[in-house]
């Protein structure tokens, strides 16, 4: 069995450290590493971390495994750097070549990364099918579903929720991480978990940010969480909400913590299904402090999760219940 997570829009990602970014000058690096990059890989990578470690859970975890695309001498690159790390794929290939992201890290200004997303390659319509068709196959043998990052030209926004559907049909976990439209129709398929930051929400247009999080858990979704850079979390369950403050670290880059977070939350609801959201939480906002401590995304040894994690503080209050309309009634865990 494996943890699915999507890696639609691969990449390979630089990242540049400068003691001060200065526009218009000249700089020398302090630091420049080329790594996979996307979101799902940072998702797999937390994941692969975490198991090797032994944090947070006693119950074992299946490994994850990253399906999506991967095209010309840059995926060729990209697949070499997964295999370095030793992070499983099952990738469609493509014409178009997997994009190249820079992310520059302004070490006097940590917290204010700036990152350069390409868009991705334009995906043909015999691609897409083998996707699915790939899709699938690896679905028939998951424990969980993580739909994360965007999605390259000539994939439907819709794709994410389709694969929702399919993981709930089959009694599979699933958590949805995304923005703009795909966010939307793939909140509306009804996951198990919708992860989300603040900025993303409100891209959905007008409107208080936890009402729309409370329309989400009315219709179905077992808890939506809502991340906003270092400031608390929020998490909302049938009857709780949740706020969540990760311990302060000295932060070397913010950049794929979010994901670290979504790594960390997976790990917990498998790992230790019955410990209820505070202990998922927890150990969820761990993870995402450890990578902040770090310059490249992924956990740090310095700043561990289970060093971290007595020091995360959940403090709960009541909220009004999903309606019964909404109540969910296919078992999916979560």
């Amino acid at each position: 069995m494996s943890i699915t997570i999507t890696s639609l829009n691969s990449a390979v990602e630089r990242l540049l450290a400068v003691e001060a970014n200065r526009p218009g000058s000249v700089h020398r690096l302090t630091r420049s590493e080329t790594l996979a990059g996307g979101k799902g890989v940072n998702v797999a990578r937390v994941l692969a971390q975490l198991a090797a470690g032994g944090h947070g859970t006693s119950t074992p975890v299946p490994a994850p495994r990253l399906v999506g695309f991967s095209g010309g001498p840059t995926g060729r690159l990209f697949e070499d750097l997964l295999g370095a790390e030793g992070l499983d794929s099952v990738l469609v290939p493509t014409a178009g070549g997997t994009r190249v992201c820079e992310v520059l890290v302004d070490l006097s200004d940590p917290a204010g990364a700036t990152v350069y997303n390409a868009s991705g390659p334009q995906v043909t319509e015999p691609e897409l099918d083998s996707l699915e068709s790939t899709f699938g196959h690896v679905l028939e043998n998951s424990d969980a579903l993580v739909c994360t990052g965007s999605i390259p030209p000539g994939v439907p926004s819709d794709q994410y929720a389709r694969w929702i559907t399919q993981a709930r049909d089959r009694g599979v976990l699933s958590v949805l991480d995304a923005h703009g439209g795909v966010l939307a129709r793939g909140a509306a398929a009804l996951p198990d978990v919708v992860k989300v930051n603040r900025e993303e929400l409100l891209s959905l247009g007008p409107g208080d940010p936890e009402a729309r999080a409370l329309e989400w858990l009315d219709s179905g979704i077992r808890c939506v969480i809502v991340t906003d850079g270092g400031r608390p979390a929020r998490a909302y369950t049938a009857g709780v909400a949740y706020e969540v403050r990760a311990p302060e670290v000295p932060v070397r880059s913010a950049v794929g913590s979010g994901d670290a977070f979504c790594a960390g939350l997976v790990r917990s609801l498998l790992g230790a299904p019955k410990a209820g959201w505070a202990a998922h939480l927890r150990l969820a906002a761990a993870c995402g402090a450890s990578n902040a401590a770090g310059v490249t995304a992924g956990l740090t040894e310095t700043h561990s999760p289970a060093a971290l994690l007595s020091r995360v503080t959940v403090s709960e209050s009541a909220l009004r219940p999903a309606r019964r309309s909404g109540t969910r009634t296919d078992g999916t865990r979560g």
